[in-house]
Protein backbone atom coordinates (compact mmCIF):
# COMPACT_ATOMS: atom_id res chain seq x y z
CA UNK A 1 0.00 0.00 0.00
CA UNK A 2 1.36 3.40 -0.95
CA UNK A 3 1.38 6.49 1.22
CA UNK A 4 -1.00 8.14 -1.26
CA UNK A 5 -3.72 5.65 -0.35
CA UNK A 6 -3.05 6.01 3.39
CA UNK A 7 -3.38 9.77 3.13
CA UNK A 8 -6.66 9.76 1.19
CA UNK A 9 -9.50 10.95 3.51
CA UNK A 10 -12.11 9.89 0.95
CA UNK A 11 -11.00 6.25 1.15
CA UNK A 12 -10.99 6.29 4.95
CA UNK A 13 -14.39 7.94 5.02
CA UNK A 14 -15.84 5.31 2.68
CA UNK A 15 -14.29 2.56 4.81
CA UNK A 16 -15.89 3.97 7.98
CA UNK A 17 -19.34 4.32 6.44
CA UNK A 18 -19.33 0.85 4.92
CA UNK A 19 -17.84 -0.88 7.97
CA UNK A 20 -20.27 0.72 10.43
CA UNK A 21 -23.19 -0.33 8.24
CA UNK A 22 -21.83 -3.88 8.14
CA UNK A 23 -21.49 -3.97 11.93
CA UNK A 24 -25.07 -2.82 12.38
CA UNK A 25 -26.26 -5.54 10.04
CA UNK A 26 -24.18 -8.09 11.97
CA UNK A 27 -26.06 -7.23 15.17
CA UNK A 28 -29.36 -8.27 13.63
CA UNK A 29 -28.01 -11.40 11.97
CA UNK A 30 -26.07 -12.70 14.97
CA UNK A 31 -28.99 -12.23 17.36
CA UNK A 32 -31.23 -14.09 14.88
CA UNK A 33 -28.66 -16.89 14.62
CA UNK A 34 -29.12 -17.68 18.31
CA UNK A 35 -32.63 -18.93 17.60
CA UNK A 36 -31.74 -20.33 14.14
CA UNK A 37 -28.08 -21.41 14.22
CA UNK A 38 -28.35 -23.39 10.99
CA UNK A 39 -29.44 -20.39 8.88
CA UNK A 40 -26.79 -20.55 6.15
CA UNK A 41 -27.75 -17.20 4.59
CA UNK A 42 -27.27 -15.30 7.85
CA UNK A 43 -23.99 -17.06 8.59
CA UNK A 44 -22.69 -16.17 5.13
CA UNK A 45 -23.75 -12.52 5.57
CA UNK A 46 -21.90 -12.25 8.88
CA UNK A 47 -18.83 -13.95 7.36
CA UNK A 48 -18.84 -11.60 4.35
CA UNK A 49 -19.18 -8.57 6.62
CA UNK A 50 -16.14 -9.53 8.70
CA UNK A 51 -14.21 -10.49 5.56
CA UNK A 52 -14.94 -7.09 3.96
CA UNK A 53 -13.89 -5.19 7.08
CA UNK A 54 -10.68 -7.21 7.27
CA UNK A 55 -9.82 -6.65 3.61
CA UNK A 56 -10.37 -2.91 3.55
CA UNK A 57 -8.69 -2.28 6.91
CA UNK A 58 -5.67 -4.23 5.67
CA UNK A 59 -5.57 -2.05 2.55
CA UNK A 60 -5.65 1.09 4.73
CA UNK A 61 -3.18 -0.17 7.33
CA UNK A 62 -5.44 -0.47 10.37
CA UNK A 63 -3.61 -3.49 11.77
CA UNK A 64 -5.55 -4.06 15.05
CA UNK A 65 -8.77 -4.27 13.04
CA UNK A 66 -7.13 -6.73 10.63
CA UNK A 67 -5.81 -8.90 13.44
CA UNK A 68 -9.14 -9.24 15.25
CA UNK A 69 -11.38 -9.59 12.20
CA UNK A 70 -9.06 -12.25 10.74
CA UNK A 71 -9.39 -14.41 13.86
CA UNK A 72 -13.19 -13.96 13.90
CA UNK A 73 -13.31 -14.82 10.20
CA UNK A 74 -11.66 -18.18 10.97
CA UNK A 75 -14.37 -19.04 13.50
CA UNK A 76 -17.16 -18.00 11.16
CA UNK A 77 -15.68 -20.00 8.31
CA UNK A 78 -15.80 -23.17 10.43
CA UNK A 79 -19.40 -22.42 11.40
CA UNK A 80 -20.62 -21.89 7.86
CA UNK A 81 -18.90 -25.09 6.72
CA UNK A 82 -20.65 -26.96 9.59
CA UNK A 83 -17.29 -27.97 11.06
CA UNK A 84 -18.17 -26.18 14.29
CA UNK A 85 -21.53 -25.96 16.10
CA UNK A 86 -22.73 -22.57 17.26
CA UNK A 87 -22.79 -22.48 21.08
CA UNK A 88 -23.59 -19.66 23.53
CA UNK A 89 -19.89 -19.30 24.27
CA UNK A 90 -19.02 -18.93 20.59
CA UNK A 91 -21.81 -16.37 20.14
CA UNK A 92 -20.58 -14.38 23.15
CA UNK A 93 -17.07 -14.34 21.70
CA UNK A 94 -18.32 -13.19 18.28
CA UNK A 95 -20.51 -10.47 19.81
CA UNK A 96 -17.56 -9.27 21.90
CA UNK A 97 -15.53 -9.16 18.69
CA UNK A 98 -18.22 -7.10 17.01
CA UNK A 99 -18.22 -4.68 19.98
CA UNK A 100 -14.44 -4.37 19.93
CA UNK A 101 -14.49 -3.63 16.19
CA UNK A 102 -17.06 -0.94 16.90
CA UNK A 103 -14.75 0.64 19.47
CA UNK A 104 -11.89 0.60 16.98
CA UNK A 105 -13.95 2.19 14.23
CA UNK A 106 -15.13 4.88 16.65
CA UNK A 107 -11.50 5.66 17.49
CA UNK A 108 -10.64 5.87 13.80
CA UNK A 109 -13.60 8.15 13.21
CA UNK A 110 -12.45 10.33 16.09
CA UNK A 111 -8.97 10.60 14.61
CA UNK A 112 -7.34 8.59 17.42
CA UNK A 113 -4.41 6.30 16.57
CA UNK A 114 -4.91 3.88 19.48
CA UNK A 115 -3.37 0.70 20.88
CA UNK A 116 -5.44 -2.15 22.33
CA UNK A 117 -4.86 -5.13 24.56
CA UNK A 118 -6.53 -7.81 22.42
CA UNK A 119 -4.77 -10.82 23.93
CA UNK A 120 -7.76 -12.05 25.96
CA UNK A 121 -10.27 -11.78 23.11
CA UNK A 122 -7.90 -13.31 20.55
CA UNK A 123 -7.22 -16.20 22.91
CA UNK A 124 -10.94 -16.80 23.42
CA UNK A 125 -11.52 -16.88 19.64
CA UNK A 126 -8.65 -19.35 19.34
CA UNK A 127 -10.16 -21.59 22.02
CA UNK A 128 -13.67 -21.67 20.54
CA UNK A 129 -12.28 -22.83 17.21
CA UNK A 130 -11.33 -26.12 18.80
CA UNK A 131 -13.84 -28.94 18.61
CA UNK A 132 -13.34 -29.74 22.28
CA UNK A 133 -14.62 -26.32 23.38
CA UNK A 134 -15.94 -26.37 26.94
CA UNK A 135 -19.71 -26.50 27.39
CA UNK A 136 -19.81 -23.95 30.21
CA UNK A 137 -19.79 -20.33 29.17
CA UNK A 138 -16.85 -18.20 30.20
CA UNK A 139 -17.52 -14.44 30.16
CA UNK A 140 -15.88 -12.96 27.10
CA UNK A 141 -13.45 -10.07 27.64
CA UNK A 142 -14.91 -6.56 27.67
CA UNK A 143 -14.16 -4.38 24.63
CA UNK A 144 -10.83 -2.60 25.08
CA UNK A 145 -10.74 1.15 24.91
CA UNK A 146 -7.65 2.88 23.64
CA UNK A 147 -4.65 2.35 25.92
CA UNK A 148 -3.76 5.81 27.14
CA UNK A 149 -0.78 4.82 29.30
CA UNK A 150 0.83 1.75 27.73
CA UNK A 151 4.06 0.19 28.91
CA UNK A 152 7.12 1.81 27.35
CA UNK A 153 7.92 -1.34 25.40
CA UNK A 154 4.56 -1.41 23.58
CA UNK A 155 4.77 1.86 21.52
CA UNK A 156 6.55 4.55 17.95
CA UNK A 157 7.26 7.81 21.12
CA UNK A 158 4.69 10.24 19.60
CA UNK A 159 6.16 12.89 17.41
CA UNK A 160 5.36 16.52 17.95
CA UNK A 161 3.60 16.71 14.62
CA UNK A 162 0.79 14.30 13.56
CA UNK A 163 1.66 11.87 10.79
CA UNK A 164 0.12 12.24 7.36
CA UNK A 165 -2.04 9.15 7.99
CA UNK A 166 -3.37 10.60 11.26
CA UNK A 167 -4.19 13.85 9.50
CA UNK A 168 -6.05 11.93 6.81
CA UNK A 169 -8.02 10.02 9.45
CA UNK A 170 -9.01 13.25 11.21
CA UNK A 171 -10.02 14.83 7.92
CA UNK A 172 -12.17 11.81 7.07
CA UNK A 173 -13.77 11.84 10.52
CA UNK A 174 -14.76 15.49 10.12
CA UNK A 175 -16.24 14.91 6.66
CA UNK A 176 -18.08 11.68 7.49
CA UNK A 177 -20.51 13.39 9.86
CA UNK A 178 -21.83 15.39 6.91
CA UNK A 179 -22.33 12.53 4.46
CA UNK A 180 -25.55 10.88 3.35
CA UNK A 181 -25.94 7.97 0.94
CA UNK A 182 -28.59 8.72 -1.66
CA UNK A 183 -30.28 6.36 -4.10
CA UNK A 184 -29.11 7.23 -7.63
CA UNK A 185 -32.73 7.20 -8.85
CA UNK A 186 -33.57 10.03 -6.46
CA UNK A 187 -30.67 12.07 -7.82
CA UNK A 188 -31.77 11.38 -11.40
CA UNK A 189 -35.23 12.68 -10.61
CA UNK A 190 -33.73 15.78 -9.00
CA UNK A 191 -31.48 16.49 -12.00
CA UNK A 192 -34.40 16.07 -14.44
CA UNK A 193 -36.46 18.61 -12.51
CA UNK A 194 -33.55 21.03 -12.41
CA UNK A 195 -33.46 20.73 -16.20
CA UNK A 196 -37.17 21.57 -16.34
CA UNK A 197 -36.53 24.58 -14.10
CA UNK A 198 -33.78 25.82 -16.42
CA UNK A 199 -36.14 25.59 -19.40
CA UNK A 200 -38.79 27.57 -17.57
CA UNK A 201 -36.22 30.16 -16.57
CA UNK A 202 -35.33 30.55 -20.26
CA UNK A 203 -39.02 30.99 -21.03
CA UNK A 204 -39.35 33.77 -18.44
CA UNK A 205 -36.24 35.51 -19.76
CA UNK A 206 -37.72 35.42 -23.26
CA UNK A 207 -40.96 36.91 -21.95
CA UNK A 208 -38.96 39.63 -20.21
CA UNK A 209 -37.14 40.50 -23.44
CA UNK A 210 -40.40 40.53 -25.39
CA UNK A 211 -41.98 42.80 -22.81
CA UNK A 212 -39.02 45.21 -22.90
CA UNK A 213 -39.14 45.38 -26.69
CA UNK A 214 -42.96 45.70 -26.60
CA UNK A 215 -43.35 42.82 -29.06
CA UNK A 216 -46.30 41.36 -27.14
CA UNK A 217 -49.62 43.01 -26.45
CA UNK A 218 -50.98 43.21 -22.92
CA UNK A 219 -53.44 40.32 -23.32
CA UNK A 220 -50.86 37.97 -24.80
CA UNK A 221 -48.33 38.93 -22.13
CA UNK A 222 -50.84 38.20 -19.34
CA UNK A 223 -51.68 34.78 -20.79
CA UNK A 224 -48.03 33.82 -21.24
CA UNK A 225 -47.07 34.98 -17.74
CA UNK A 226 -49.98 33.10 -16.21
CA UNK A 227 -48.98 29.93 -18.05
CA UNK A 228 -45.33 30.32 -17.04
CA UNK A 229 -46.25 31.02 -13.39
CA UNK A 230 -48.40 27.88 -13.30
CA UNK A 231 -45.62 25.81 -14.82
CA UNK A 232 -43.03 27.30 -12.47
CA UNK A 233 -45.23 26.56 -9.46
CA UNK A 234 -45.61 22.93 -10.53
CA UNK A 235 -41.88 22.47 -11.10
CA UNK A 236 -41.04 24.12 -7.77
CA UNK A 237 -43.37 21.81 -5.87
CA UNK A 238 -41.97 18.75 -7.65
CA UNK A 239 -38.42 19.98 -7.04
CA UNK A 240 -39.20 20.51 -3.38
CA UNK A 241 -40.56 16.98 -3.08
CA UNK A 242 -37.60 15.47 -4.94
CA UNK A 243 -35.15 17.44 -2.82
CA UNK A 244 -36.73 16.19 0.38
CA UNK A 245 -36.62 12.61 -0.93
CA UNK A 246 -32.83 12.81 -1.13
CA UNK A 247 -32.79 13.29 2.67
CA UNK A 248 -35.13 10.37 3.31
CA UNK A 249 -33.61 7.23 4.80
CA UNK A 250 -35.24 3.98 5.96
CA UNK A 251 -36.13 3.87 9.63
CA UNK A 252 -34.26 0.57 9.57
CA UNK A 253 -31.16 2.61 10.45
CA UNK A 254 -32.73 3.04 13.91
CA UNK A 255 -34.54 -0.30 14.19
CA UNK A 256 -31.51 -2.47 13.41
CA UNK A 257 -29.85 -1.36 16.66
CA UNK A 258 -32.57 -2.91 18.79
CA UNK A 259 -32.21 -6.71 18.30
CA UNK A 260 -28.78 -6.70 19.94
CA UNK A 261 -29.87 -4.31 22.68
CA UNK A 262 -32.97 -6.40 23.48
CA UNK A 263 -30.85 -9.57 23.57
CA UNK A 264 -28.25 -8.09 25.94
CA UNK A 265 -30.70 -6.36 28.30
CA UNK A 266 -32.95 -9.42 28.45
CA UNK A 267 -29.96 -11.56 29.46
CA UNK A 268 -29.02 -9.04 32.14
CA UNK A 269 -32.55 -9.12 33.56
CA UNK A 270 -32.88 -12.90 33.33
CA UNK A 271 -35.80 -12.62 30.88
CA UNK A 272 -36.62 -14.36 27.62
CA UNK A 273 -37.79 -11.91 24.96
CA UNK A 274 -38.44 -11.99 21.21
CA UNK A 275 -38.33 -8.75 19.21
CA UNK A 276 -40.66 -8.38 16.24
CA UNK A 277 -39.87 -5.58 13.78
CA UNK A 278 -42.14 -4.39 10.97
CA UNK A 279 -42.13 -1.43 8.59
CA UNK A 280 -38.36 -0.96 8.64
CA UNK A 281 -38.49 0.19 5.01
CA UNK A 282 -40.60 3.22 5.98
CA UNK A 283 -38.64 6.37 5.12
CA UNK A 284 -38.33 9.67 6.93
CA UNK A 285 -35.98 12.63 7.02
CA UNK A 286 -32.40 11.86 8.13
CA UNK A 287 -32.59 14.51 10.85
CA UNK A 288 -35.76 12.90 12.20
CA UNK A 289 -34.08 9.49 12.27
CA UNK A 290 -31.26 10.92 14.37
CA UNK A 291 -33.64 12.63 16.81
CA UNK A 292 -36.06 9.76 17.47
CA UNK A 293 -33.33 7.21 18.22
CA UNK A 294 -32.94 8.04 21.94
CA UNK A 295 -36.70 8.23 22.72
CA UNK A 296 -37.26 4.85 21.03
CA UNK A 297 -34.31 3.36 22.90
CA UNK A 298 -35.74 4.43 26.26
CA UNK A 299 -39.22 3.11 25.46
CA UNK A 300 -37.91 -0.31 24.41
CA UNK A 301 -35.71 -0.56 27.51
CA UNK A 302 -38.70 0.45 29.63
CA UNK A 303 -40.77 -2.37 28.10
CA UNK A 304 -37.98 -4.82 28.88
CA UNK A 305 -37.58 -3.70 32.48
CA UNK A 306 -41.14 -2.87 33.56
CA UNK A 307 -43.29 -4.60 30.96
CA UNK A 308 -42.03 -8.13 30.29
CA UNK A 309 -42.23 -10.46 33.30
CA UNK A 310 -39.68 -13.07 34.37
CA UNK A 311 -40.21 -16.47 32.67
CA UNK A 312 -41.52 -18.17 35.81
CA UNK A 313 -43.93 -15.30 36.48
CA UNK A 314 -45.27 -15.53 32.93
CA UNK A 315 -45.78 -19.27 33.22
CA UNK A 316 -47.65 -18.84 36.51
CA UNK A 317 -49.95 -16.34 34.75
CA UNK A 318 -50.64 -18.80 31.93
CA UNK A 319 -48.38 -17.08 29.39
CA UNK A 320 -45.50 -18.42 27.35
CA UNK A 321 -42.06 -18.13 28.96
CA UNK A 322 -40.87 -15.85 26.18
CA UNK A 323 -42.19 -12.34 26.10
CA UNK A 324 -42.69 -10.32 22.92
CA UNK A 325 -41.89 -6.72 22.07
CA UNK A 326 -43.11 -5.37 18.73
CA UNK A 327 -41.76 -2.38 16.81
CA UNK A 328 -43.83 -1.17 13.87
CA UNK A 329 -43.51 1.89 11.63
CA UNK A 330 -46.08 3.07 9.09
CA UNK A 331 -46.60 6.22 7.06
CA UNK A 332 -49.95 7.93 7.51
CA UNK A 333 -50.21 11.01 5.32
CA UNK A 334 -47.28 13.30 6.10
CA UNK A 335 -46.58 11.57 9.41
CA UNK A 336 -44.72 8.48 10.54
CA UNK A 337 -46.46 6.46 13.25
CA UNK A 338 -44.25 4.18 15.36
CA UNK A 339 -45.77 1.77 17.86
CA UNK A 340 -43.89 -0.05 20.62
CA UNK A 341 -46.00 -2.78 22.20
CA UNK A 342 -45.36 -5.67 24.58
CA UNK A 343 -47.35 -8.58 25.96
CA UNK A 344 -46.16 -8.01 29.50
CA UNK A 345 -47.81 -7.14 32.78
CA UNK A 346 -49.32 -3.88 31.55
CA UNK A 347 -49.73 -0.65 33.53
CA UNK A 348 -52.11 -0.42 36.50
CA UNK A 349 -54.03 2.91 36.32
CA UNK A 350 -54.95 2.65 40.00
CA UNK A 351 -51.30 2.41 40.97
CA UNK A 352 -50.42 5.31 38.66
CA UNK A 353 -53.24 7.40 40.15
CA UNK A 354 -52.22 6.61 43.71
CA UNK A 355 -48.63 7.58 42.96
CA UNK A 356 -49.79 10.83 41.34
CA UNK A 357 -51.80 11.73 44.45
CA UNK A 358 -48.86 10.79 46.68
CA UNK A 359 -46.55 13.10 44.73
CA UNK A 360 -49.08 15.93 44.85
CA UNK A 361 -49.54 15.94 41.09
CA UNK A 362 -53.33 15.72 41.30
CA UNK A 363 -56.03 16.11 43.96
CA UNK A 364 -57.97 12.97 44.95
CA UNK A 365 -61.22 14.69 43.95
CA UNK A 366 -59.92 15.46 40.47
CA UNK A 367 -58.46 11.97 40.01
CA UNK A 368 -61.93 10.44 40.07
CA UNK A 369 -62.97 12.64 37.14
CA UNK A 370 -60.06 11.58 34.90
CA UNK A 371 -60.28 8.87 32.25
CA UNK A 372 -58.02 5.81 32.23
CA UNK A 373 -55.81 7.23 29.49
CA UNK A 374 -55.52 10.59 31.24
CA UNK A 375 -54.31 8.78 34.36
CA UNK A 376 -51.80 6.74 32.35
CA UNK A 377 -50.38 9.96 30.93
CA UNK A 378 -49.03 10.83 34.39
CA UNK A 379 -46.05 8.59 33.57
CA UNK A 380 -44.83 11.35 31.25
CA UNK A 381 -44.52 13.90 34.05
CA UNK A 382 -40.99 14.79 35.28
CA UNK A 383 -39.76 12.58 38.09
CA UNK A 384 -42.71 10.19 37.95
CA UNK A 385 -41.86 6.53 38.55
CA UNK A 386 -43.58 3.61 40.26
CA UNK A 387 -40.48 1.40 40.20
CA UNK A 388 -39.83 -0.25 43.55
CA UNK A 389 -36.16 -0.85 42.78
CA UNK A 390 -33.78 1.47 40.97
CA UNK A 391 -31.77 -0.39 38.33
CA UNK A 392 -29.27 0.49 35.62
CA UNK A 393 -32.06 -0.08 33.07
CA UNK A 394 -34.75 2.29 34.33
CA UNK A 395 -36.67 3.37 37.42
CA UNK A 396 -34.80 6.58 38.26
CA UNK A 397 -37.79 8.80 37.62
CA UNK A 398 -36.27 10.29 34.49
CA UNK A 399 -36.75 9.45 30.88
CA UNK A 400 -40.45 9.30 30.04
CA UNK A 401 -40.84 13.07 30.45
CA UNK A 402 -37.76 13.53 28.24
CA UNK A 403 -39.35 11.22 25.65
CA UNK A 404 -42.46 13.39 25.45
CA UNK A 405 -40.41 16.61 25.43
CA UNK A 406 -38.15 15.42 22.60
CA UNK A 407 -41.08 14.18 20.53
CA UNK A 408 -42.95 17.48 21.11
CA UNK A 409 -39.94 19.39 19.82
CA UNK A 410 -40.37 17.51 16.56
CA UNK A 411 -44.03 18.61 16.40
CA UNK A 412 -44.94 15.03 17.25
CA UNK A 413 -47.06 13.32 19.88
CA UNK A 414 -46.73 10.26 22.11
CA UNK A 415 -49.64 8.32 23.60
CA UNK A 416 -49.88 5.36 25.91
CA UNK A 417 -52.48 2.64 26.33
CA UNK A 418 -52.47 -0.52 28.39
CA UNK A 419 -54.56 -3.47 29.48
CA UNK A 420 -53.53 -4.78 32.89
CA UNK A 421 -52.09 -8.26 32.55
CA UNK A 422 -51.98 -8.14 28.75
CA UNK A 423 -49.38 -5.51 27.93
CA UNK A 424 -48.88 -1.88 26.93
CA UNK A 425 -48.65 0.07 23.68
CA UNK A 426 -46.95 3.41 23.06
CA UNK A 427 -47.74 5.29 19.88
CA UNK A 428 -45.38 7.95 18.52
CA UNK A 429 -46.41 10.23 15.68
CA UNK A 430 -43.77 12.45 14.07
CA UNK A 431 -43.71 14.41 10.79
CA UNK A 432 -41.86 12.98 7.81
CA UNK A 433 -39.60 16.01 7.80
CA UNK A 434 -39.02 19.14 9.84
CA UNK A 435 -37.87 21.09 6.80
CA UNK A 436 -41.16 21.82 4.99
CA UNK A 437 -44.53 22.04 6.74
CA UNK A 438 -47.93 22.19 4.97
CA UNK A 439 -50.07 24.68 6.91
CA UNK A 440 -53.56 26.16 7.01
CA UNK A 441 -53.49 29.95 7.26
CA UNK A 442 -56.04 31.59 9.55
CA UNK A 443 -56.72 35.20 10.49
CA UNK A 444 -57.56 36.66 13.90
CA UNK A 445 -57.88 40.41 14.46
CA UNK A 446 -56.25 41.16 11.10
CA UNK A 447 -53.19 39.02 11.93
CA UNK A 448 -52.47 35.74 10.17
CA UNK A 449 -51.29 32.52 11.84
CA UNK A 450 -50.35 29.06 10.57
CA UNK A 451 -51.70 25.70 11.75
CA UNK A 452 -49.97 22.40 10.76
CA UNK A 453 -52.28 20.88 8.16
CA UNK A 454 -51.76 17.33 9.46
CA UNK A 455 -53.67 18.26 12.64
CA UNK A 456 -56.60 19.91 10.85
CA UNK A 457 -59.55 17.52 10.65
CA UNK A 458 -62.16 19.91 9.26
CA UNK A 459 -63.30 23.54 9.19
CA UNK A 460 -66.82 24.87 9.63
CA UNK A 461 -68.75 28.10 10.06
CA UNK A 462 -69.92 28.82 13.60
CA UNK A 463 -73.11 30.39 14.88
CA UNK A 464 -73.79 31.72 18.38
CA UNK A 465 -76.35 28.99 19.03
CA UNK A 466 -73.69 26.29 18.67
CA UNK A 467 -71.48 27.66 21.48
CA UNK A 468 -72.38 26.67 25.06
CA UNK A 469 -70.79 26.68 28.49
CA UNK A 470 -70.30 23.58 30.61
CA UNK A 471 -68.87 24.23 34.07
CA UNK A 472 -67.48 27.60 32.96
CA UNK A 473 -65.75 26.05 29.91
CA UNK A 474 -66.90 26.89 26.39
CA UNK A 475 -67.78 24.01 24.08
CA UNK A 476 -68.87 23.72 20.47
CA UNK A 477 -71.94 21.54 20.05
CA UNK A 478 -72.01 19.67 16.76
CA UNK A 479 -74.39 17.10 15.33
CA UNK A 480 -71.94 14.28 16.10
CA UNK A 481 -70.86 15.43 19.57
CA UNK A 482 -69.42 18.24 21.68
CA UNK A 483 -65.89 19.59 21.48
CA UNK A 484 -63.97 21.88 23.87
CA UNK A 485 -63.65 25.35 22.35
CA UNK A 486 -60.60 27.59 22.51
CA UNK A 487 -60.67 31.18 21.28
CA UNK A 488 -57.41 32.18 19.66
CA UNK A 489 -58.06 35.74 20.85
CA UNK A 490 -57.93 34.55 24.48
CA UNK A 491 -54.80 32.49 23.95
CA UNK A 492 -52.91 35.37 22.32
CA UNK A 493 -54.35 38.07 24.56
CA UNK A 494 -55.93 39.95 21.66
CA UNK A 495 -58.56 42.58 22.30
CA UNK A 496 -61.94 42.71 20.60
CA UNK A 497 -65.44 41.32 20.60
CA UNK A 498 -65.65 37.60 21.34
CA UNK A 499 -69.23 37.03 20.25
CA UNK A 500 -69.25 34.83 17.13
CA UNK A 501 -70.49 36.52 14.03
CA UNK A 502 -71.66 35.22 10.68
CA UNK A 503 -68.12 35.13 9.31
CA UNK A 504 -66.33 33.30 12.16
CA UNK A 505 -64.97 29.85 11.55
CA UNK A 506 -63.99 26.91 13.73
CA UNK A 507 -60.97 24.78 12.88
CA UNK A 508 -61.35 21.25 14.27
CA UNK A 509 -57.92 20.02 15.34
CA UNK A 510 -57.03 16.44 16.22
CA UNK A 511 -53.92 15.38 18.13
CA UNK A 512 -53.89 11.63 18.69
CA UNK A 513 -57.35 10.75 19.92
CA UNK A 514 -58.11 14.20 21.33
CA UNK A 515 -59.97 16.90 19.43
CA UNK A 516 -60.32 20.64 19.88
CA UNK A 517 -62.30 23.41 18.17
CA UNK A 518 -60.25 26.58 17.58
CA UNK A 519 -62.25 29.75 16.89
CA UNK A 520 -60.78 32.12 14.26
CA UNK A 521 -62.06 35.04 12.16
CA UNK A 522 -61.20 33.83 8.65
CA UNK A 523 -59.56 31.04 6.68
CA UNK A 524 -56.89 32.29 4.27
CA UNK A 525 -55.94 29.05 2.48
CA UNK A 526 -53.12 26.51 2.47
CA UNK A 527 -49.42 26.69 1.67
CA UNK A 528 -46.15 24.90 2.35
CA UNK A 529 -43.72 26.81 4.50
CA UNK A 530 -40.38 26.56 6.25
CA UNK A 531 -40.69 26.67 10.04
CA UNK A 532 -37.98 28.45 12.02
CA UNK A 533 -37.44 28.09 15.79
CA UNK A 534 -38.60 30.85 18.08
CA UNK A 535 -36.19 33.18 19.81
CA UNK A 536 -35.42 32.84 23.51
CA UNK A 537 -38.06 35.44 24.40
CA UNK A 538 -40.92 33.34 22.98
CA UNK A 539 -39.37 29.91 23.51
CA UNK A 540 -41.70 28.81 26.30
CA UNK A 541 -44.92 30.43 25.11
CA UNK A 542 -47.71 27.81 25.20
CA UNK A 543 -49.25 26.83 21.89
CA UNK A 544 -46.46 28.18 19.66
CA UNK A 545 -44.34 25.80 17.56
CA UNK A 546 -42.21 28.30 15.67
CA UNK A 547 -42.38 31.06 13.10
CA UNK A 548 -42.23 31.49 9.35
CA UNK A 549 -41.94 34.32 6.86
CA UNK A 550 -44.88 35.09 4.58
CA UNK A 551 -44.68 36.04 0.93
CA UNK A 552 -44.75 39.76 1.78
CA UNK A 553 -41.82 39.39 4.19
CA UNK A 554 -43.80 39.53 7.44
CA UNK A 555 -43.17 37.10 10.30
CA UNK A 556 -46.05 34.68 10.91
CA UNK A 557 -46.41 32.55 14.06
CA UNK A 558 -46.96 28.80 13.68
CA UNK A 559 -49.35 27.37 16.27
CA UNK A 560 -48.76 24.05 18.04
CA UNK A 561 -51.98 21.96 18.30
CA UNK A 562 -50.51 19.73 21.03
CA UNK A 563 -49.61 22.85 23.02
CA UNK A 564 -53.11 24.26 22.52
CA UNK A 565 -54.57 21.07 23.97
CA UNK A 566 -52.24 21.31 26.96
CA UNK A 567 -53.29 24.91 27.52
CA UNK A 568 -56.94 23.92 27.40
CA UNK A 569 -56.37 20.93 29.71
CA UNK A 570 -54.48 23.07 32.22
CA UNK A 571 -57.28 25.62 32.22
CA UNK A 572 -59.93 22.90 32.70
CA UNK A 573 -57.90 21.29 35.51
CA UNK A 574 -57.59 24.60 37.34
CA UNK A 575 -61.35 25.22 37.10
CA UNK A 576 -62.23 21.69 38.25
CA UNK A 577 -59.75 21.88 41.11
CA UNK A 578 -61.17 25.22 42.23
CA UNK A 579 -64.73 23.87 42.03
CA UNK A 580 -63.68 20.90 44.20
CA UNK A 581 -62.48 23.28 46.90
CA UNK A 582 -58.78 23.39 45.97
CA UNK A 583 -56.56 26.39 46.43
Amino acid sequence: MTDDFMQDPALIQEFLIESEELLQGMDQDMVALESGPTDADRLNRVFRAVHTIKGTSSFLGFEPVVQLSHRAEDVLNLLRKSELALTPRIMDALLSTRDQLGVMLADIRGGRNANYDLAGLLAELEVVQQSEVLAEAIPAPEPQKAITDPAPATIPPPSAEPTSTEAAVRSAAEASTQTLRVDARKLDELINLIGELVLERNRLMQLSRSFSSKKLDHQKMAEDLSLSATRLSFITEELQTAGLKTRMVPIETVFRKFPRMVRDVAQTLGKEVDLEVKGQDTELDKSMVEMIGDPLLHLVRNSLDHGIELPQVREAAGKSRRGRISLNATQQGDQIVITISDDGVGIDPERIGAKAVEKGLVAPELLRALSRREILNFVFLPGFSTAQVVTDISGRGVGMDVVRTNISRLNGTVEIDSVLGEGATLRLSVPLTVAILPVLLVEVRNESYALPLRSVQETRQVTASEIHKIESMEVLRLSHGTLPLLRLTHLLGLQGCDEPGSGERAVILQVGEKRLALLVDRLLGQESTVVKPLGAYLLHCPGLAGATVSGDGRVRLVLDPAGLLKTLAASATARTFAAAGGA
